[in-house]
């Protein structure tokens, strides 16, 4: 009998047998198992067929942080798509292989990519069990208690910012949080938006920080990109108290009204963050000053600070119990200091996938209240008491989709229940605690130079130091670097156990704009041992000598090239 017939049995009738529900449970696991066992084998396959490096003898002793890739053209790829013949067992077992072929592995201790954590085993199987059961949590009839987890999620989190009837939705990713966030924003200060589109004199503002994602927010929305003005930061990362005054008081004065500011609640490189309630005092003497019927939406992109949240309440004491380490809690209570305001704030965002220890894709959009129902939906139906009951409750009246997966909400809900604010606290405690260790062993080893000292985050910017007579034979630093660059993520992607980290072309030191450079970027998401980081920072110092000692053998002129903005 082949998994697809025991996957299709009809549920058993007889008393003594077992329940068709666990029967295809079993299935499911066993299956999933095998798909793994198959994954596993031709990654190990492929990784056994590349020659040795020289620089890494044992680079080939284990998967490394990602599953061997393959070159290949889109185009040409669906070109030869043509085959719509059913598909063997072997050619099934060898297709859930291809779909992994150059996927990231965040269980890799070489993993230092990017904001991506291996997931608990808890979250994991919470969001595979919702899976399996396929329930669509467009409505409370469709998805049982779904809906009622999402707002148990949003109020939860909407608590530790000083919301007590805080409400929202789960999403897949904080691109979306910033979409609900500005559509609210834009039905809140033109209503009749909701029905006959938006107007011309509507603006949003952004710090220079912000996520490169809020231009084509506000693009997909209809607002437009050009309509996202970009607030000039300080050193510090914020935006500048007196830049945001002057445009605000510019908008006005063009007669153009400001809908939202969407503010950092700590970035990918470098964890700008700004001080909220000092954006707060500002939007709100501005309305007052010009006798505004209300100031402008105030968001907060914390999909990567609201982890913060969970200290947001702690005095020094309990912040000193809570993180010992001085280095980290130095951080932890300036980025404390500045979300105080967030009470006064409107919305949030929220990413479990990234520092909550769930899988992708568990991101919230939280808000202070329910009044961003009506906000998002189509002006023909308003939110009352009666929606609130069982069987009532619609979310595809205000959400982006109708039907909806509930993988997220689940995940989240169980490390929320499992951990607790304490639980994710320590968690926060150990990243920067992760962030130090990886910095010491950068300073250990004594080639590096560590850039974002300054940085309230716990991701690590380095830079390396090519020699004078190699810079001559590129364009500039950044392509030397580049170049360096593309031979370790070449490596990585053949499937080499080497540490896959990243680049950051243009990084501003201290967030100095006459102090600029090609840094490199490190994001530890666990605690390792000593040795372990030691030794991370070993393999990039090899492949660092090699590349530098094969350029002076071999001299050859690297070319200027184009590199896209980094995630932020």
């Amino acid at each position: 009998m082949t998994m697809l017939q025991r996957l299709a049995l009809p549920p058993q009738t007889e008393p003594a047998s077992a329940p068709a529900a666990p029967e295809r449970m079993q299935a499911l696991i066993e299956r999933t198992l095998e798909l793994d066992r198959h994954v596993q084998r031709r990654a190990r396959a492929d990784l056994a067929a590349l020659p040795e490096l020289a620089l890494a003898p044992d680079a080939r002793a284990a998967l490394g942080p990602k599953y061997p890739a393959r070159a290949f053209a889109y185009l040409e790829e669906l070109d030869r798509g043509d085959d719509d013949a059913p598909a063997a067992e072997a050619a099934l077992l060898d297709e859930a292989a291809r779909y992994f072929r150059g996927a990231i592995r965040p269980q890799s201790p070489h993993s230092l990519f990017n904001m991506v954590p291996e997931p608990s085993v808890e979250a994991t199987a919470a969001a595979w069990l919702a899976t399996a059961y396929n329930a669509n949590s467009l409505m409370d009839a469709f998805g049982g208690e779904a809906l009622l987890i999402e707002q148990q999620v949003a109020r939860k989190i909407g608590r530790w910012a000083g919301w007590p009837q805080a409400m929202g939705i789960s999403c897949n990713g904080g691109k979306f949080t910033i979409m609900y966030a500005i559509k609210s924003a834009l039905s809140r200060i033109a209503p009749e938006s909701i029905r006959d589109g938006l107007p011309r004199d509507l603006a949003i503002l952004c710090s220079e920080g912000a996520h490169y994602c809020v231009e084509h927010a506000a693009s997909l929305l209809g607002l437009g990109s050009g309509r996202c003005l970009r607030v000039p930061s300080g050193s510090d990362g914020r935006m500048r108290p007196e830049a945001l005054r002057r445009m605000l008081d510019e908008q006005h004065a063009q007669g153009r009204r400001v809908a939202a500011i969407v503010c950092c609640g700590g970035t990918t490189i470098n964890f700008n963050c700004e001080d909220a309630r000092e954006v707060r005092e500002i939007a709100d003497a501005f309305a007052r000053e010009r006798k505004l019927p209300a100031r402008p939406y105030l968001h907060l992109d914390s999909v990567i600070g609201w982890l913060y949240l969970s200290l947001l309440d702690a005095d020094e004491a309990q912040l000193r119990e809570r993180v010992p380490d001085p280095r980290s809690r130095a951080r932890i209570a300036e980025v404390l200091r500045r979300l105080r305001g967030v009470d006064g704030f409107d919305s949030l965002g929220v990413d479990f996938h990234k520092d909550g220890l769930c899988p992708y894709a568990s991101s919230f959009f939280v808000a202070r209240d329910r009044r961003f129902m009506d906000e998002l939906g189509d002006g023909s139906y308003r939110y009352g008491e009666q929606d609130f009951q069982y069987g009532q409750f619609r979310a595809y009246r205000y959400t982006f989709e109708n039907s909806r997966p509930g993988q997220g909400i689940l995940a989240a809900w169980m490390n929320l229940r499992r951990l607790g604010r304490a639980g994710y606290a320590d968690y926060l405690a150990g990243l920067h605690q992760a962030r130090d260790a990886l910095a010491d062993a950068l300073q250990r080893h004594g080639l590096f130079r560590v850039l974002n000292r300054a940085s309230l985050g716990w991701e690590l910017v380095f830079e390396a130091p090519f020699a004078p007579d190699l810079l001559a034979l590129a364009p500039s630093r950044q392509d030397l670097a580049l170049g360096f660059m593309q031979e370790c993520w070449d490596r990585v992607n053949a499937g080499y156990d080497l540490p896959l980290f990243s680049i950051v072309p243009g990084y501003r030191i201290d967030n100095d704009p006459d102090a600029v450079t090609t840094g490199f970027l490190l994001y530890p998401m666990q605690q390792r041992s000593d040795a372990q980081w030691d030794r991370a920072v070993a393999l990039i110092a090899a492949q660092f000598h090699d590349f530098q000692a094969r350029l002076r053998a071999q001299p050859r002129a690297l070319s200027a090239s184009a590199f896209e903005k980094p995630i932020r």
